[in-house]
């Protein structure tokens, strides 16, 4: 071949040239979605080095049929070579080209499919690129040798030396991307933790190049993370203390205007939160009942003195007026998002609701009365009941006791009622830590 003259050379890979291209842009236009667990530009890869490998056939063909006295030899170093330096090296190439366009193509898509490994990459480059050079240079020397030019010996010796690159090159490939894959893996892994909200995660990665940045800078970030969290979480406990003060406070005065102690809402916030517990409510709704429970007679502020301070009996048209003040507190209440306030406009709503229907404001029954509007009505009219009003003087218990029994299944909840005796002991110990200071 070496004797062609340079234009039927040009005719000739200008001819297989033009038929890769036609391959080439077919395969792609046919196979143009990704297969699948393979990503779009490894496809792509694929079908360059099958659009190279049908170009050495092809030329092959063209010069047998064009060249038939040539020796098949020469033939077949044209197909090596196309599928070699062809198929092997301008395919890899090829690759990176491909994938620097299909990040441009697709950097406002999200992908959500990583089967590529840059591990993977790094060891089949490192391989080929080797690989190719030795196999060229061996089809080199095997010509010479073949034409008598160079004694065979050499062709052993850099058979072996071919050998021994090629061999260095695995196992160095191999190393290094071992390493590469399983610090990538750490990286993801602490990736994960952090995504499930584990923030002290720590990545120890001895590398200083750019994998050892990414862990630095993420090591960096989870701690900034874990420190904003933390200043968070302090900032949610002022603004709970803060509400809960607020709460207490505004249940304070609603008591206040009725000559009632600030402790009578902390009594009835302690036993309703101990009732909660032992009906079942778990501890964050029992604790939640405990903070909004305070504001069950908010709607007071809005009934004037003369009627919520009387020191007798009401008439009807005064008890009526009185009896508001449910409604007013739930409607004062019922338009927060916050959980004290909505638990709060219930308590507000129900507390005076009665177990067999006879209460008010809506006349509600057994169970359709909150669980919370029962608990609150039972720890307030205990607590009520044993303390000094303007208008009446303090019960002893076992008085208080017998109403409470009495008004079991009429005015209370049979089983709060049950637990509340049950649980006394508890009861009377809140009772004795928020005494009123006479």
């Amino acid at each position: 071949m070496d004797g062609l003259q340079p234009s039927d050379l040009i005719t000739n890979l200008g001819i297989v040239a033009v038929l890769h291209i036609i391959y080439r842009e077919s395969l792609f236009y046919k196979y143009n979605e990704a297969w699948k667990k393979i990503s779009l530009p490894r496809q792509f890869y694929y079908l360059s080095i099958i659009s190279w490998l049908l170009a050495g056939v092809t030329a092959l063909v063209i010069h047998f049929l064009r060249y038939p006295d040539f020796p098949m030899g020469s033939h077949f170093k044209l197909l090596s070579s196309y599928w070699v330096l062809g198929g092997a090296i301008l395919a890899q190439l090829e690759y990176s080209l491909f994938e620097r366009r299909y990040k441009q193509v697709a950097k406002d898509g999200a992908i959500s499919e990583f089967n590529e490994k840059i591990s993977s990459r790094f060891k089949e480059s490192f391989f080929l690129f080797t690989m190719a050079p030795v196999l060229t240079l061996l089809m080199v020397i095997g010509r010479y040798t073949f034409e008598g030019v160079i004694e065979p010996h050499v062709m052993k010796e850099i058979l072996y030396v071919g050998a021994l690159f090629v061999g260095l090159a695995v196992f160095n490939s191999m190393v290094l991307g071992n390493m590469l894959k399983k610090d990538t893996e750490k990286i993801i892994d602490a990736i994960g933790h952090i995504k499930n909200n584990n923030f002290s995660t720590h990545i120890n990665l001895a590398r200083p190049d750019e994998l050892g940045e990414i862990s630095r800078a993420i090591n960096d970030m989870t701690c900034s993370i874990d420190k904003g969290i933390q200043e968070i979480a302090v900032l949610n406990q002022e603004i709970t203390d803060t509400q809960k003060e607020v709460v207490y406070t505004m249940g304070a005065i609603a008591e206040e205007r009725s000559k009632e102690t600030g402790n009578h809402v902390r009594r009835v916030a302690n036993y309703s939160e101990l009732l909660a517990l032992k009906v079942g409510l778990s501890p964050e709704e029992s604790a939640l009942l405990r903070l909004a429970s305070p504001m069950h007679d908010i709607g007071k502020v809005a009934i004037p003195d003369n009627i919520l301070n009387k020191p007798g009996r009401h008439t009807e048209d005064e008890f009526e007026i009185m009896k508001t003040h449910s409604t007013i507190g739930y409607e004062m209440l019922k338009h927060s998002e916050r959980e004290i306030l909505k638990t709060a406009a219930i308590v507000a709503y129900e507390h005076h609701e009665k177990y067999d229907g006879s209460g008010y404001p809506r006349g509600l029954e057994g169970e359709n009365i909150h669980i919370y509007g029962r608990i609150t009505a039972l720890a307030d009219v205990f607590d009520a009941l044993g303390s000094e009003r303007c208008y009446k003087k303090a019960w002893e218990d076992e008085r208080i006791f017998t109403l409470l029994k009495e008004q079991s299944g009429k005015q209370f909840d049979p089983k709060l009622v049950d637990i509340f005796f049950e649980n006394f002991d508890e009861i009377d110990a809140i009772r004795n830590t928020y005494k009123d200071v006479v």
